[in-house]
């Protein structure tokens, strides 16, 4: 694995973006809810997608943006009507922020586009 590349340190940047939006909501829970409440996160199907991410899975990038556009659109609702009637909005917006990072770094790096699509044979004769 190629870690000199622009690619690979981006992709670091997903993972990290991905790794503290679920730890986030486990770790303060009162940015999210109120004493009462419960709040879920999906720290499983994040670190999922991180694996394989890095293990240049073929499928492994549109289903990235896929799940964190999803997971994007459910924290802005969430932010837009915890602003319009009152609540905890710091962790929404902070998660919200985070997923628009890795959102656009996966969509718009042709780094990381590019990183994702080398062949493993390919970086042999390239160290060397």
């Amino acid at each position: 694995m190629r870690i000199s590349g622009k690619g690979f340190w981006l992709l670091i940047l997903v993972s990290a973006c991905l790794l503290l939006s679920s730890w986030l909501p486990a770790h303060h829970k009162l940015w999210f809810v109120s004493e009462t409440g419960h709040v879920g996160h999906g720290q499983a199907l994040n670190g999922l997608l991180i694996l394989l991410l890095f293990a240049r899975w073929k499928h492994a990038r549109p289903l990235a943006l896929l799940v964190n556009g999803f997971q994007f659109l459910f924290g802005a609702l969430i932010l837009f009507t915890a602003w319009k009637w009152g609540g905890p909005v710091l962790g929404y917006s902070l998660t919200t922020a985070l997923h628009l990072v890795a959102l656009k770094v996966l969509n718009d790096s042709k780094s990381v586009r590019e990183y994702l699509e080398e062949k493993p044979a390919e970086l042999d004769t390239q160290s060397t």
